[in-house]
């Protein structure tokens, strides 16, 4: 399975999620008030509201889990000079199966009088509310997926740090050599080291968040001060050529 399938397949899980916390909220809540004491009804309650979330989320991890692993290299964006480190399917995937999950919760229900049956909430204007905002909160996950961030983007100029809402681009020339080290296993974020404003001043650290992002994260540190260091390379970023070239100096 391709990364980019990976992270497209996604969207089915986030609609189960929505689809399971519905039913449960229409069929099997009219059961745990047959249950008794309340404690237990809660319990299962609480236990069957979580397995609404964690069975789509479970699934789509066996489902991907060929790719899940990060790898010491980067994708090659044809005809843009570029390397990109895309967003990681194990990091974007809870995220969106939770939005699924909370688009069930804006379905709004009642109890039916005198029975012990559920049905959509008789308010004015309620169908049309369980309608729009589902959708708005399921549109707005599938966005999140299409967009593919957050994404780190390397080319002959610098580096572009794209997350949801923000752009970010450093200059290799704006980056101290030396560094960043190489981040100890488990971290989500490297620190990278700018130029001082001003002459003689301590460097500015910039961090830079790894956790999101399907690349290896001591490669990725290694890629940057390779960079840094050798501007010789840095107008080969983005052929093939030269990410075998770079991954053999790293070995």
């Amino acid at each position: 399975m391709s990364l980019r399938a990976a992270r497209l397949s996604i969207w089915p899980f986030v609609v189960a999620a929505f689809a399971l916390r519905v039913c449960v909220e229409l069929w099997f809540k009219p059961v745990t008030w047959r249950i008794d004491p309340s404690g237990v009804a809660f319990l299962v309650w609480t236990v069957v509201q979580a397995a609404c979330f964690l069975v789509p989320w479970v699934g789509h991890a066996l489902l991907t889990r060929g790719v899940r692993q990060r790898p010491a290299t980067w994708e090659v964006a044809a005809g843009t000079g570029s390397f990109v480190a895309s967003t990681s399917p194990r990091w974007i995937s809870p995220p969106a199966i939770l939005f699924g999950w909370l688009a069930g919760g804006f379905v709004l229900t009642e109890r039916v009088p005198g029975e012990d049956r559920v049905r959509l909430a008789d308010l004015p204007g309620n169908v049309a509310l369980s309608i729009a905002v589902p959708a708005v909160v399921l549109a707005g996950a599938a966005a999140v997926l299409l967009l593919n961030r957050p994404r780190l983007t390397l080319d002959r100029n610098g580096i572009t740090k794209q997350s949801v809402t923000r752009r970010t681009f450093l200059r290799w020339d704006r980056l101290l050599p030396g560094g960043p080290p190489a981040p100890p296993r488990g971290a989500a974020t490297i620190t990278l080291q700018r130029q001082p404003a001003t002459p003689g001043g301590p460097p500015v650290p910039s961090p830079l968040p790894t956790g999101p992002l399907h690349v290896d994260p001591a490669f990725l540190a290694e890629t940057i001060r390779h960079y840094v260091e050798h501007p010789e390379h840095r107008a080969a970023i983005g052929t093939q050529q030269e990410l075998d070239r770079l991954r053999a100096a790293l070995a």
